[in-house]
């Protein structure tokens, strides 16, 4: 039984780049498409992404329109399953045998564990329930009448959106230890508020 007086531990792991060795955007995309009709798309939608590279426009407008090109239009029950086909059988060769052992450790002192990416969570979820988190916060697609409009229903869950939508969900801070685990600037704004913040390492 857990004393009273111990305070609540999170920990929140970023996914791409943290978890993965790989952007999951792309391989997921890849999984679909091939790599034939994944490389077209890039080069469509290249004076966007270059814009996004120089700094023109901002992620989610650059992430948004390369999503609508692959998948506006999809029926919503079709993209979940292909999600959740991707997700448990594709990731799991993706994690860093690091964080692997770092989820494991905090599942062994109780912690509470926690996604919070800019990737979609469509195909993160089904791993991560499956590997012990309890929560995924991330960006989410827009449906209507059972299709997807090729925009995401949230803001591109990166940066201080990251963190925006981490303290609505698990608000209090006061009341919880925080770990959190990240690679990119993307990290910086949740990882200020941790106890213990981990950037490109696990230990």
């Amino acid at each position: 039984m857990k004393d009273k007086n111990t305070r609540d531990t999170i920990a929140v792991f970023d996914f791409d780049g943290t978890l993965t060795y790989k952007d999951t955007l792309k391989n997921f995309l890849v999984y679909n498409f091939g790599h034939t009709a994944f490389y077209k798309g890039i080069i469509s939608k290249s004076p966007i992404l270059l814009s996004y590279l120089l700094r023109l426009v901002h992620s989610h407008t650059a992430k948004e329109s390369l999503f609508a090109h692959f998948f506006a239009g999809w029926d919503e029950e079709q993209f979940n399953h292909s999600c959740e086909k991707y997700s448990l059988t594709k990731i799991d060769p993706l994690i860093r045998i690091e964080g692997r052992s770092k989820i494991n450790w905090h599942m062994k002192q109780g912690h509470r564990l926690i996604i919070v990416s800019a990737s979609l969570q469509n195909w993160i979820r089904p791993w991560a329930t499956q590997n012990g988190f309890s929560d995924v916060i991330s960006t989410e697609p827009q449906i209507e009448n059972g299709l997807l409009t090729g925009k995401f229903r949230t803001l591109n869950c990166n940066g201080q959106e990251k963190l925006r939508r981490f303290l609505e969900r698990y608000p209090n801070r006061d009341q919880y230890d925080l770990y959190v685990y990240g690679d990119s600037r993307g990290d910086r704004a949740i990882m200020s508020i941790a106890d213990k913040p981990f950037l490109r390492r696990f230990y």
